[in-house]
Order: C-alpha cells, then structure tokens, then sequence
C-alpha cells in the first residue's frame, strides 16, 4: 500500500466520511430551525385559583360516601343475585328431587302392578293346574268307572252266555233225548209193519223219506235210495204207509218238530231198522 504524504489512504477515507456526516447533520439542524419559525405554538394563559380545605374534604368524603354506596349496591347486587342463584339452585333441586320423588311412585307403582300381575298369573297358572288335575283325577275316575263297567258286562254277558249255554246244553240234551225218544216210537210203530219179503239179503239197504204235520200224519214217502230190490223197498215202503199217524208226535213241542220230524230218513236193512 502506498502513503499519501506520509498519511496512509485508510486514514484519509476516514476523515472524509466523518466531514460528510458532520455536514448532514449541519444541514438538517438548519431545515429544522426554520420550520420551527414557521410554526409556533398558541399561547396558554393559566388562572391561579385558591383552592377551600373544607370544600375538598366535603368533595373527598362524598366521592367516598359515593363509593361506599356504589360498592353496597354492587354488594348487595351480587347478594341479590347469590341469592337468586341460590334460590334457583334450590328450586332446581327442588324439582330434581320432586321429579326423582315421582320416578321413584312411577317405580313403585310399576313394580306393585308388575308384582300384582306375577300374582295373577300364578294363580291363574295355580288355577289351571288344579282344573287340569281335576279333570285328570275325573277321567281317570271315568276311565276306571268304565273299564269296571266293562268288566261286569263282560262277567254278566260271560255269565249269560255260560247260563244259556248250559240251559242250550239242558235243552239239547232234553231235545236230543226227547228226538231219540220219539224216534224210537216211530221205529217201533213201523217194525210192527214190516215184513221182510223173503228176497231179502244181509248188505241191502233201502232209505225212505217220509214227510209229516204236526198232527204226526204222514202225508208223503219217498224211497231216496234203493235197496237195488224191488220187493225189499216195496216192503219198506209198505210198513211207513200202513202206519199212517204217528198220534204220539202230536205233543211234540213245534221247534223240535220242524227241526227233527217235519221231513225224516229211514233206512231199512233185513237184520234191523235203523234211522
């Protein structure tokens, strides 16, 4: 770096900008002052006024009285308002407590109609049971009653049918004996009447059918089978007609008759007759 006169550059610049900025500042100290001689301020003229002790303090003891009395209006403003809200608070606990009070006979009253709906339906319930056993005990008492009844129906009919049975049995075995007895007498009575011709021989046999009334007469003979000899079945048919009547028949009750006697088979062989 080369010196300026035995002062280096640096040092040079240096003075030079410190002269610019004093020269600023010179220059705007004097806008300043001119404009300040342009506008001046108005004048202001004050009045010295004495001022009264006992003004001030009366002043000083109604702003406090005002402000006591504004803070007693503002306390009892906010006392008016606690209480307001205190009154509200208990009027909504009040109704709270009301409404609970309500809820709670609601419950209640739900609850007994449910309980007495429960009882109801238990007896009800119980009630029906007690039919249904009722008619159970009933229909059973029936069921018994009739299988009794059909137990001594079939006894009686047993009974009955066991009775008519054996009076069939005594009858039929009174009738068979009584047919047997009858028919016998019919045997006997055409015995009487046979003669065997003398071309009968043992082996041949000859069935008639006779046909008779009540009155024991015989109205028709019939040889149904033949001996195979003329003079053999002549013969018996010559000892049922010389007999005519059987009279003996005539007291012959009418249901043996038409059952053993109305129509009658006779079989004749040369040793016997035999029906």
């Amino acid at each position: 770096m080369t010196a300026f006169n035995g002062y280096p550059i640096s040092v040079l610049l240096a003075v030079l900008l410190h002269g610019l900025i004093l020269g600023s500042l010179f220059i705007m100290q004097r806008a300043d002052s001119e404009v300040l001689d342009v506008v001046r301020p108005p004048a202001v003229k004050a009045l010295l006024v004495e001022e009264n002790p006992q003004t001030r303090n009366q002043q000083v003891q109604q702003q406090q009285l005002a402000e006591q009395r504004r803070l007693e209006q503002q306390r009892q403003e906010q006392a008016r308002q606690e209480e307001a809200r205190r009154q509200e608070q208990a009027r909504q606990e009040e109704a709270r407590q009301e409404a609970a009070r309500q809820e709670q006979e609601r419950q209640a009253q739900l609850r007994r109609e449910r309980e007495q709906q429960e009882r109801e339906q238990q007896e009800r319930e119980r009630l029906e049971r007690e039919r249904q056993e009722r008619e159970r005990l009933e229909q059973e008492r029936l069921e018994q009653q009739r299988r009794e009844e059909q137990q001594r129906l079939e006894q009686q009919r047993q009974q009955e049918q066991a009775a008519q049975a054996a009076a069939a049995q005594e009858v039929a075995e009174t009738e068979a004996e009584q047919v047997m007895a009858y028919t016998a007498i019919i045997h006997d009575l055409v015995q009487r009447n046979w003669s065997r011709p003398p071309s009968a021989r043992n082996n041949m046999t000859a069935v008639l059918r006779i046909r008779l009334v009540p009155t024991g007469e015989i109205v028709d003979v019939e040889i149904v089978r033949s001996s195979g000899d003329a003079a053999f079945d002549r013969s018996a048919e010559n000892a049922v007609r010389a007999v005519r009547r059987f009279e003996q028949l005539q007291g012959m009750p009418p249901r043996m008759f038409e059952r053993s006697f109305r129509t009658l088979l006779l079989t004749f062989r040369p040793e016997d007759l035999l029906n």
